[in-house]
């Protein structure tokens, strides 16, 4: 079966463009809704590399406090819970 090269050739453009926006694309877990100035640190002086205005905000109680910040594949973690795991895994290791 023969494929148009037109065809092709944008369909692999069009892919190549959402593989590199999702890579860009930030996603912010929090416990609670972050407020104006929680979101104001964030952007401006803890990562102001970031691109923020396409950032999707969303609630996970589970993370009992702080924040989980993914970017493409990318993961930072400042969350209560991920610090209490890391804290478990280091005890475990002393063991």
């Amino acid at each position: 079966m023969k494929i148009n090269p037109k065809l092709k050739n944008d369909l692999k453009n069009f892919l190549l463009e959402r593989i590199q926006k999702e890579q860009n694309r930030v996603a912010v877990y929090s416990a609670d809704a972050l407020d104006v100035e929680e979101i104001k640190v964030l952007s401006e002086k803890k990562f102001p590399d970031l691109n923020w205005k396409d950032a999707d905000y969303r609630i996970d109680k589970s993370i009992i406090a702080g924040v989980i910040i993914k970017i493409g594949s990318k993961t930072i973690d400042l969350s209560l819970s991920g610090s209490l795991s890391k804290l478990s895994n280091t005890l475990y290791e002393i063991d």
